[in-house]
């Protein structure tokens, strides 16, 4: 008896992983039209057979089959396109829900803590939070302290190089370079990314001298303005905006000769036009005032309020309309000319939203729908090394698609009307989790700063006094201490926090020290403001 049971129990161990594999449903989405971000002429009446979390078959109906039994859903009239690929991003802990909500299927988390970004990367990637696939580059290689977080000053070309082993020791998916360390230093970083099987991407100083060295990566528009000006033999300044305090000074007539150059260098060109420019356009004020009407939704309350605050307002950059039509021109005819433009956002504004203004601003300037959508899906992938997988509809490619309302090949703006997204086979309720508070906060490597407390003084016995304290640095589990008391403490945002000082610490009469400690971050204790309890 004990044998036969035995050999029921080994069959049935061996026939599991083909029972499971026969019981899983196969998805397909039907009748609608595919364009698939490979460049090639839109399929009407399309079918999308998906097994798992691939593509099996892509073609027209009645091309295509697929099991009896496949959950089918229906597209008819609607626009089928692969998940938008945003390889330009900062995270912060509030983001990772929010791209999923527009069709950013994936994003590229480029200089953040670098632990922290493989930690954020492995939560989500493992569905412990939701949020769009994601890669990471870790803290960028630099020659300056500057940026959030400070970067490692590099001084040595060994250095470039051993950071970029640790880097890759570590895990990263990607290497981040800033335009402060040189043509040596980048030709170094360029040569251990590729040996490591890595793309590099971000700043440079002059596009044409970093693609000489290797670079393949134009992010932001004033690495364009010096390699222009440095042909006009003028030198350049740059303002910390990154858009290039000269570039209305560029003579279009170097533009064919630069073009050229790159487009045989195979260079990526990431304007962050929403980002940078948005303010030299009627755009501006158009998307501020869609902000203040989306900023309402009750199911943004994950968002910290200050940022909520700072979609709905001006940029703060003086309109550049000169330069703003300079650059324009430059990247309208680098994509006529064959070159990849990519729709990258360096997300801070409006999260996932932001990718359809990048798209819709690339319009603007009269790039071509068909392009535009490779752009923002194919290239970003090509460019982070993940082509393989993403960036297509294709058969073997990792099934993440969006499926819209219109045809954004007569408006691009029709990407906005997103009914349906599907990511690695699993059709996701983008709905928001207004109760959201991501279980890893981003480190912050200064300490929080105070500026204002009030009130500041109260008589003694007093029944409990709430407190507002207004700085900088502020986080979900910052904690307010009251003479190393720790308070009932609530995080109103990133600048603003609200406590109660309990009446049995108002009984006796005395200065007192109010400070806030951020929990879990090394070197958190800001400054302390006194508070007193008076006769």
């Amino acid at each position: 008896m004990r044998a036969r049971v035995g050999w029921i129990v080994l069959i049935a161990a061996l026939l599991s992983p083909h029972q499971a594999r026969a019981q899983s449903q196969t998805l397909v989405l039907e009748g609608g039209t595919l364009i698939d971000g490979t460049g090639s002429s839109p399929i009407s009446n399309a079918v999308i057979v998906i097994e798992g979390s691939r593509i099996k078959a892509v073609g027209s109906r009645g091309q295509v089959s697929y099991p009896d039994n496949a959950r089918i859903i229906r597209t008819d009239g609607r626009t089928m396109l692969p998940g938008l690929v945003d390889s330009h991003v900062h995270l912060r802990d509030y983001m990772p829900q929010m791209f999923l909500r527009y069709g950013v299927t994936t994003v590229a988390d480029t200089h953040d803590p670098t632990e922290w970004s493989l930690a954020q990367r492995d939560a989500i990637n493992s569905g412990k939070i939701r949020g769009p696939r994601t890669f990471v580059s870790g803290e960028r290689a630099a020659n300056t302290r500057e940026g959030n977080p400070p970067s490692i000053p590099l001084q040595t070309v060994d250095e470039a190089r051993a950071y970029v082993r640790r880097l890759v020791a570590l895990g990263v998916d990607v290497i981040k370079v800033d335009s402060s360390i040189s043509y040596d230093q980048l030709r170094a970083v360029v040569e251990e990314a590729t040996a490591a099987g890595l793309s590099v991407v971000g700043h440079s100083q002059n596009i044409r001298k970093a693609a000489e060295v290797g670079l393949k990566y134009m992010e932001h528009t004033n690495t364009l303005t010096m390699a222009i000006l440095e042909a006009m033999g003028r030198p350049a300044r740059v303002t910390p905006d990154q858009r290039g305090a000269d570039i209305a000074l560029m003579d279009t007539a170097q533009f064919p000769s630069l073009i050229e150059f790159m487009v045989k260098q195979g260079v990526f060109v990431n304007p962050t036009l929403a980002a940078q420019w948005r303010s030299s356009t009627p755009r501006g004020p158009e998307w501020a005032a869609a902000a203040a009407q989306i900023v309402q939704d009750p199911g943004l309350a994950f968002v910290p309020a200050d940022i909520r605050q700072s979609w709905s307002q001006p940029d703060g950059r003086e309109p550049n309309r000169e330069g703003y039509a300079k650059m324009a021109e430059f990247v309208r005819r680098y994509a006529e000319a064959g070159g990849k433009v990519i729709s990258a956002t360096d997300a801070g504004f409006m999260p996932g939203l932001s990718m359809h203004y990048e798209m819709q601003m690339f319009s603007d300037i009269g790039v071509r729908p068909m392009t535009i959508i490779q752009g923002a899906t194919l290239w970003p992938a090509e460019a982070i090394g993940r082509a393989k997988d993403l960036g297509s509809v294709e058969p073997g490619k990792l099934a993440d698609i969006m499926v819209v309302e219109g045809n954004p090949l007569a408006d691009i703006a029709t990407t906005r009307n997103i009914r349906m997204v599907i990511k690695d086979g699993q059709v996701l309720d983008t709905t928001y989790d207004p109760r959201f508070v991501n279980p890893l906060p981003r480190p912050v490597d200064f300490a929080p700063q105070l500026s204002t407390l009030s009130p500041r003084v109260t008589p003694q016995g007093s029944q409990d006094v709430t407190v507002q304290i207004e700085g900088t640095g502020f986080g979900p589990k910052s904690v307010v201490r009251f003479d190393n008391t720790d308070l009932r403490t609530q995080f109103v945002s990133t600048t603003r926090l609200t406590a109660t000082v309990d009446a049995r610490l108002l009984r006796t009469v005395g200065t007192y020290t109010v400070y806030v400690l951020n929990q879990g971050q090394a070197g958190s204790v800001s400054n302390g403001l006194y508070f007193l309890v008076s006769f």
